[in-house]
């Protein structure tokens, strides 16, 4: 029982967040992404000192060495959850993530999704032989699915990293396009406005779209994120917005942009052969972007 309250309860962090849980570690003030991230690794310590007492008890011969497998499986879930909480759940924004950051959140997600898959199949056997009941199997495969969910959430952060790699390499592209240049005409759609942005306009802009649409403005990259420094792109005071610009969101964007008088660069399809995610850039040319006119 208490094994199944366990699972039960770590389903539900991955899912919420965090859990109305009262600990002497955390406040209310706390924000949740760090509630989540102390009572993982409050779960992982008790994880470690379950393993360190079953095998202190397996070595008395007051258990079987079967209990060492299952206290094993615990401990290497609390740890791909603790990576889950730093990463998917974590305050770092997805621009910034490193790769080693996106693949170790997306192996983690992976893994706790196979354990569980290997979970399930081994409980069904014990289900058609009548050992356990239908209600602790569907338990069972209720956290499968919770847990495939989180696998999808963390596959559509990676695409997101991806694509933002994208923008930036396109964006870096436009140096090496020429002035002129008629694929490039092809590719962007330039609006110089005032010459000005200030990121304190994006309020502005993102309760319009909020009104409008009734959904958040799609922002993949605020300011300079670590994508932008590693491909040698100033984007201080630049946002990148993830919509095509031909799309009726896009189209609407790029509307409001133009009654402020706020320059964007807007990306329909690949320059010089790259393979990129159309996207609208708010704000000036970055210092490579300069070097084109439009």
């Amino acid at each position: 029982m208490s094994k199944c309250l366990a699972r039960w309860t770590g389903s539900l962090f991955l899912l919420a967040g965090s859990l109305g849980l009262i600990s002497s570690r955390l406040t209310a003030t706390d924000p949740p992404t760090v509630q989540y991230s102390v009572l993982a690794r409050s779960q992982l310590e008790r994880a470690q000192r379950e393993l360190e007492r079953v095998k202190q008890l397996i070595e008395e011969g007051t258990l079987p060495r079967s209990r060492l497998t299952q206290a094993q499986w615990q401990l290497d879930d609390a740890q791909d959850e603790v990576i889950l909480a730093e990463t998917l759940y974590g305050p770092t924004p997805v621009a910034d993530f490193t790769t080693e950051q996106a693949d170790g959140m997306l192996a983690a997600a992976q893994r706790r999704v196979d354990r569980e898959g290997a979970l399930v199949e081994e409980r069904r056997k014990l289900l058609d032989t009548g050992v356990i009941a239908r209600s602790e199997f569907d338990s069972l495969c209720d956290e499968f699915e919770a847990r495939k969910r989180v696998l999808a959430l963390a596959q559509n952060r990676v695409k997101l990293l991806a694509d933002l790699k994208q923008m930036a390499e396109t964006e870096k592209q436009l140096e090496h396009a020429g002035q002129g240049s008629g694929s490039l005409k092809e590719a962007m759609i330039r609006y110089d406005g005032n010459g000005s942005f200030n990121t304190a306009d994006l309020t502005t802009i993102s309760s319009q779209f909020q009104k409008h649409f009734g959904r958040p403005l799609p922002i993949s990259a605020l300011g300079q994120t670590l994508v932008h420094q590693a491909m040698g792109l100033d984007h201080r005071n630049r946002v990148d917005v993830a919509l095509n610009p031909e799309t009726p969101e896009g189209l609407w964007l790029r509307q409001l942009l133009e009654k402020l008088h706020i320059p964007y660069l807007a990306f329909r399809s690949a320059v010089a052969g790259a393979a990129t995610a159309p996207h609208i850039h708010i704000g000036p040319g970055s210092s490579r972007l300069k070097l084109v006119s439009g």
